[in-house]
């Protein structure tokens, strides 16, 4: 019986939260997700004594850990919690309402049906007007209600076993006490300082290895050797003049590493580069400082070696040598890890993990050699979890049972394998891509990525120009590499969308400004003027290029549907005077020949449109239709209306449809008009919008030529 490796990366990151000179962190992600995944993970882990598994752990966000811990950092959401709901101000009321009411993932939000209430009497959409309406009608009772059932839904599973306090908190569910609330921040206090131990502790029962990713989480490659952009990005879309700061990079890195060093007392063997990115140049600043090995995704793979489809499994599944045979390299199976990522939530936990297993097994049957072949399962640690229905514990726990149950699976660590099965074949040049697109488009090529390229240049350069005071310099240094962090840029990008959006955008000019100040310059005027911008649609997302998706009624990729533009129908809903709807986002793009639509619901769309009949109206010269019935009781879902021939749709945990151009009357660079209408039994419970049609532009062949990338 062959056996199969299978090695989890689980990556774990925030960006740099906290203001220049200060040790207010602007947003508190950093601490809620430790009281979360980042203590769920590893406490589950020393359940398990066979599992082995990797842990990422960028130090910036270790470091704000670290500064939660000794008591020094602190955020608003941390302090408006344990203040006495009498004695909130207007202001703290209006941001307790926008910011720590609902906000999170629909599994989380359903767990606490007085969360769901209060979200509900609050409204779904937080603008002034909403948010005002709701300060004039929550009681002191709601608003302790809203502290504790914030902080609670923070906690994961770990600490519903752990905790009495969290445990009896949940049963509760409403009309907490102040003395109850202190009790429940003082278990989440105790748990953010403690959660690095738990990291430290797992390595050293030999269960997990530790790792580390760039200090400040930059894109190591556009730091290095910016025109290695070129091969995926037209040059008149990058920023002039490029960036060629191989020392910046190293830099980086260096701090990284020293910082893990000091805090687990090893130096890691090995490196998640931020985002997967990678390069030639970026590889050999990795294997002069010491990284034993790295890694990106099979895409990357695929391109290094010249392919125009997935790698063989034999290519994929086994380690490479880069960076002139210095250092290993492992790629991550996009597949299954977005299974994991995106697709179980749905499913139960131990068809799932049967799932899983059964496609490892199947790996051993795909490779011929001897050598056991080695699966990269590598995501985020802490963002899928609120998507499952029990934080993912259920699906973790039955996925290392089943591996440990299995005689030829084994979950390693991916320096355990390297040691036993060192990498033989080597990759001539490594393509320069992330593991998003195998590109690194998402972080630089776009009009505001280019003017937060152009402040970030002209901070370099400030930083480079000969100085006498050392300590100055140092200064400006930091709050350089803290702007260089990949994050900003993330947000920056159009396929991306937060309602924190303007956030990241303050942080990252006042992280630019810092660095003149410090140097005792004034900061360019430019530094003062927002590069984030809302849309005059209202759009959440503009289209970012041609798509292509998988019409199964399901998300089956993280990338799938993003190249879509995404419209929200709380912006549409002013006139409506409902706090919740069925349909909650319309995504549509299209590619030269199709609009692709796709419809979420409050809830999987075949129970949400339930004895619905939905209906998709195309406005022109004549008007074309999408009808859906059926839906619910078992009953096939039928699909009627004159498109009912050409059109592709198909209704599952999302509604999803293909409709060729050509039958609509469209043409690229026409207008298309189209509406979205929820029925039952003849009457209307939602349109959208409620007046009119959706109006959208039809790319041309030359917009998806010279505007997107291909």
């Amino acid at each position: 019986m062959r056996r199969v490796h299978v090695a989890f990366v689980w990556h774990m990151h925030q960006p740099w939260y906290l203001w220049p000179g200060s040790q207010r962190a602007a947003l508190p992600f950093a601490r809620l997700h430790a009281c979360s995944a980042y203590y769920d993970m590893p406490w589950l882990l020393g359940q398990f004594e066979h599992t082995r598994v990797t842990f990422n752990l960028v130090p910036s966000l270790i470091e704000q850990l670290e500064g939660y811990a000794r008591g020094e950092i602190v955020d608003r959401a941390m302090e408006l919690s344990r203040l006495n709901p009498d004695d909130l101000t207007l202001d703290d009321q209006r941001y307790l309402l926008a910011h720590m009411c609902g906000g999170h993932p629909a599994a989380t939000m359903a767990a606490s049906a007085r969360y769901g209430e209060l979200l509900h009497k609050r409204g779904v959409d937080r603008n002034s007007e909403t948010i005002d309406r709701a300060c004039r009608i929550f009681s002191t009772e709601e608003y302790r209600d809203l502290q504790v059932l914030f902080n609670l839904a923070w906690c994961g599973f770990a600490l519903d076993h752990e905790s009495d306090v969290v445990h009896a908190l949940r049963q509760k569910d409403r009309n907490f006490t102040e003395d109850e609330k202190i009790a429940l921040l003082d278990v989440m206090d105790r748990t953010v300082a403690g959660v690095i131990d738990t990291y430290r502790a797992a390595a050293e029962r030999g269960c997990a290895e530790l790792t580390c990713s760039p200090h400040y989480h930059p894109i190591l490659p556009l730091l290095a050797k910016m025109e290695d952009a070129e091969r995926r990005i037209p040059a008149a879309r990058l920023p002039q003049p490029y960036w060629r700061e191989p020392e910046e990079a190293r830099r980086q890195l260096r701090k990284g590493i020293d910082h893990h060093e000091r805090v687990f007392g090893s130096r890691p063997h090995g490196l998640w580069p931020s985002e997967g990115s990678v390069s030639d140049e970026a590889l050999r600043i990795a294997a002069e400082e010491g990284v034993q090995w790295a890694a990106s995704d099979e895409e990357v793979l695929a391109m290094s070696l010249g392919l125009s489809d997935r790698p063989s499994p034999s290519q994929r599944y086994r380690p490479w040598l880069a960076a002139d045979g210095r250092l290993g390299m492992i790629f991550r199976d996009h597949r299954l890890s977005d299974l994991i990522g995106f697709v179980y939530r749905d499913w139960s936990a131990a068809d799932a993990a049967e799932d899983f297993v059964t496609r490892l097994r199947s790996v051993a049957e795909a490779t011929g050699d001897g050598t056991p072949p080695l699966v990269s399962v590598i995501l985020d640690g802490e963002n899928p979890w609120g998507w499952y229905p029990d934080a993912g514990e259920g699906f973790l726990r039955a996925l290392y049972e089943g591996i440990e149950a299995a005689d030829d699976v084994q979950a390693v660590t991916v320096s355990e394998h390297l040691e036993e099965f060192p990498p033989q074949s080597r990759l001539s040049s490594v393509f320069p891509g992330s593991w998003i697109d195998h590109s690194f488009r998402t972080w630089i090529g776009g009009k505001e990525h280019r003017r937060a390229w152009e402040l970030l240049t002209g901070a370099l350069e400030a930083v480079k120009r000969d100085r006498h005071d050392p300590d100055a310099v140092e200064q400006a240094r930091r709050h350089l590499m803290i702007a260089e962090g990949s994050d900003w840029f993330w947000w920056y990008s159009e396929n991306q969308h937060t309602l924190d959006a303007d956030i990241f955008d303050a942080l990252f000019r006042s992280h630019v400004a810092a660095t003149y100040r410090a140097l005792g310059e004034e900061p360019p005027e430019a530094v003062e003027e927002p590069i984030y911008a809302e849309k005059i649609s209202r759009l959440a997302r503009e289209a970012a290029g041609p798509m292509t998706a998988n019409i199964d009624g399901r998300i089956t990729s993280y990338f799938e549907w993003q190249p879509a533009a995404l419209l929200r129908t709380a912006g549409l809903a002013s006139a409506m005077q409902r706090s919740s709807y069925i349909v909650q986002e319309l995504h549509f793009g299209f590619d030269d020949r199709n609009l692709w639509l796709r419809l979420d619901t409050d809830r999987p769309a075949l129970e949400a449109l339930s004895e619905c009949r939905m209906e998709v109206v195309f406005s022109g010269e004549v008007e074309h239709t999408i009808a859906v019935t059926g839906m619910g009781h078992g009953e096939p879902v039928e699909v009627n209306g004159t498109l009912c021939a050409e059109a592709q749709c198909v209704v599952d945990q999302i509604f999803e449809a293909r409709i060729p151009l050509a039958v609509v009357d469209l043409q690229p660079g026409g207008t298309l008009k189209l509406a979205v209408i929820i029925a039952r039994e003849g009457h209307i419970l939602e349109r959208w919008p409620e007046l009119g049609f959706l109006q959208v532009e039809v790319p041309t062949q030359e917009d998806m030529v010279s505007s997107w990338v291909i």
